[in-house]
């Protein structure tokens, strides 16, 4: 909401709360099988950006300005739902979904740890 407030857009300002309830109530309302296609396609768009991430800390040699508090707390609240999964969901895709999650989120952690400390190369344009 606050980006909508600070780019001058207060009508979607105002209607965001009253937009995020509705669009809940009308995906409780769908059927298993188009909930399984959105949970499906939500994958490789999750995937997508870890692994955009993972390819820029290993182009650049750094992890950069990453905060590694929050890539901890990413992976450990991934891990924390994946034994929840584990126990108490039997849906394979879910339980696929929330281990590329936590793949991933370890991949960026090990960066952190290979990239702990590497110095960072001033851009080419300052030194010149």
């Amino acid at each position: 909401m606050q980006y909508f407030y600070y780019t001058e857009q207060s009508l979607l300002c105002l209607l965001t709360p009253l937009l995020i309830p509705g669009l809940s109530l009308l995906l409780s309302t769908l059927p298993h099988h188009l909930l399984a296609v959105c949970l499906t396609s939500a994958i490789p768009l999750m995937a997508l950006s870890k692994v955009i991430q993972i390819k820029c800390n290993f182009q650049n040699g750094h992890t950069g300005q990453l905060s590694f508090v929050t890539s901890l707390m990413n992976f450990l609240g991934t891990v924390a739902r994946l034994f929840t999964v584990l126990q108490e969901v039997d849906d394979t895709l879910i339980l696929v979904n929330v281990g590329c999650v936590a793949t991933l989120n370890t991949v960026i952690l090990v960066q952190f740890i290979l990239y702990w400390n590497v110095e960072v190369e001033e851009s080419k344009e300052k030194e010149q």
